[in-house]
């Protein structure tokens, strides 16, 4: 397969959850963006990833400027991946024996460095075919997406108040703002690549949406919703006075019965201005409103009664839970069943294209992989198949 041609690409901001498209790389910056592989995806958050202590007793601890992997002429040192390593140490400490760290934090070792090579050969595939002075408007464009898009990520995720607390970590660990940065240009760029190298994927036949409608139905049942206003009068916040709580409900839910009665046919939020003066519900602030809610989710069974055999717009009698005295309307509602083949199918034909995307990228990468000289301090030297084989085996863990 011939590889494809190249421009200076302008980009756009990536998503926080996965590498952006790197567009104006060759043609493929008009076609849909398929979710990259695992291993293109950016670092992942603690409670995503297991501790599996499986490396040998007597490790050695590794310096950050140690090799850990060498990837068609790209090295990757220690430092690229202790620091993710580190959190998600310190995130399960109570997790791992003491005299396991060590143990456990070689195991997130190579788990990393595993998933740092599919992005270092693809990365190396890019430079191979695109002009060298091209590679610096490139990565200037990235410069944006990087700043405002990547970096919040980071903070969010590891709990920080801004970037210089990341700076600041990641120093500790051996590595800085500029090696994220670095990081963050291959991965996006070697994700776009991928991209430009799978085939358009087929358009899925009437026969084989309906067959993947069939076998999971599951997936198209939903349940009865409702989406709901409340007013709530709070016994805390009345001193324990059911009395006095009682009287404060009624005299607002009156005040809202009388707004209704004027305007029998009256669709949408009423209670907004009443809740936000008078209710003690935890979204009083928000007007009182409910976003859609499951059959059977909340914890008071009466509110739930209520939602599902009111009329949408029908006001509730007062309702008592262990926390307080309550009104409630039904803003809409929908009923338990089966979403219908003819309302599915372009749920149905994003599904079916996404794993014909995620097969056609699997082998390209088994391609990349076959031509590719892999290195690892954990496990030598690394053929194609038997690269693929460890990759799979290490998600699977």
């Amino acid at each position: 397969m011939s590889a494809p041609s190249v421009s200076v690409p302008s980009v756009s901001a990536p998503p926080v959850s996965a590498p952006s498209a790197v567009r104006g790389i060759g043609a493929a910056a008009t076609r849909e963006s398929i979710a990259p592989p695992a291993t293109l995806a950016p670092p992942v958050a603690a409670s995503q990833t297991p501790i599996t202590p499986t490396v040998s007793s007597g490790v050695r601890p590794l310096e950050g400027g140690q090799i850990v992997a060498r990837i068609d002429g790209q090295i990757v040192l220690a430092s690229d991946v202790l620091w993710q390593v580190n959190q998600l140490i310190e995130a399960n400490r109570d997790r791992i024996p003491l005299d396991k760290t060590e143990e456990a934090k070689q195991a997130l070792l190579r788990q990393q460095v595993m998933g740092l090579i599919d992005t270092k050969m693809l990365y190396a595939a890019f430079r191979r075919q695109v002009p060298a002075e091209g590679i610096p408007q490139i990565e200037e464009n990235l410069r944006k997406p990087f700043e405002e898009a990547e970096i919040p990520r980071l903070v969010k995720m590891l709990n920080l108040n801004d970037r210089s607390e990341l700076d600041a970590l990641l120093r500790e660990s051996g590595t800085s703002l500029a090696d994220l940065r670095r990081q963050f240009n291959e991965r996006t760029i070697a994700g776009e690549w991928l991209r430009q190298m799978i085939p358009k994927p087929k358009e899925a036949t009437h026969e084989e949406m309906l067959a993947y409608y069939r076998e999971h139905k599951q997936e198209f049942e939903h349940p009865a919703q409702a989406k709901w206003e409340e007013l709530m009068i709070s016994f805390n916040r009345v001193d324990g006075d059911r009395t006095k709580a009682w009287q404060a409900i009624t005299g607002v839910g009156n005040d809202v019965w009388q707004r209704v009665a004027r305007q029998p046919g009256l669709r949408g939020p009423v209670f907004v201005e009443f809740a936000k003066l008078k209710s003690h519900g935890f979204n009083a602030k928000a007007g009182g409103q409910h976003a859609w809610t499951t059959k059977g989710a909340l914890r008071s069974k009466e509110i739930d009664q209520a939602l599902f055999t009111l009329q949408v717009g029908q006001l509730s009698s007062v309702i008592e839970s262990e926390r307080g005295f309550h009104i409630v309307r039904v803003l809409d509602r929908k009923e338990a069943g089966r979403t219908p083949f003819t309302e599915a199918q372009t749920e149905i034909r994003k599904a079916l294209g996404k794993d014909q995307q995620q097969g056609l990228a699997q082998i390209e990468l088994a391609k990349v992989r076959k031509k590719s000289r892999i290195w690892t301090l954990f496990d030598g030297d690394l053929s194609g198949p038997e690269l693929s084989r460890r990759m799979q085996s290490t998600r699977r863990r």
